[in-house]
C-alpha cells in the first residue's frame, strides 16, 4: 500500500466530510494506512493541551472549548503530563503517531481542533 503524506491524508479526510462522530474519530487515524493519529486514542492530558492551543489560536469555539478545557485540567495529573505540554505546542500525540497541526492550513487546523474538542468531551 502506498503511504500518503500526512497533510494530503488530512486534506482527503476533510474533503470527504469527516465529522466528529465517534465512528469517524476512531476511523480517522486509520485512514491512509495509519498516517494520521487516531484522535479517539488521544489521552486527557494531550487533548487538554491541544484544546489550549486551539483556543489560544482561535481555531475552535472558545466558549465550548474553555468549558471542556476547565473540566479536563481539573482532573488530577492532566496539566503535569508531558502530553499536555506537547499539546500546548500544537502537537496531537497518540501511542503510535504525533501530528503537529501548526503547519497545516487554517481549515485543517480548525477541523482537527473540532475533532479533539469532541473527543475531549467524551473524556469528561
Amino acid at each position: 500500500m502506498t503511504r500518503m503524506p500526512i497533510r494530503a491524508a488530512l486534506t482527503l479526510a476533510i474533503l470527504s466530510g469527516a465529522t466528529a462522530s465517534s465512528a469517524q474519530l476512531s476511523n480517522l487515524g486509520g485512514l491512509m494506512g495509519g498516517a494520521l493519529p487516531n484522535i479517539a486514542s488521544v489521552g486527557a492530558g494531550n487533548a487538554a493541551g491541544v484544546l489550549s492551543y486551539c483556543v489560544k489560536n482561535k481555531l475552535v469555539n472558545a466558549t465550548s472549548a474553555s468549558s471542556v478545557l476547565g473540566k479536563l485540567t481539573g482532573k488530577p495529573g492532566v496539566t503535569e503530563s508531558s502530553g499536555f505540554k506537547l499539546g500546548q505546542s500544537g502537537t496531537i500525540q497518540t501511542d503510535q503517531n504525533a501530528l503537529s497541526i501548526g503547519g497545516l492550513k487554517a481549515k485543517a487546523k480548525s477541523k482537527l481542533c473540532d475533532l479533539v474538542l469532541s473527543h475531549a468531551t467524551s473524556l469528561l
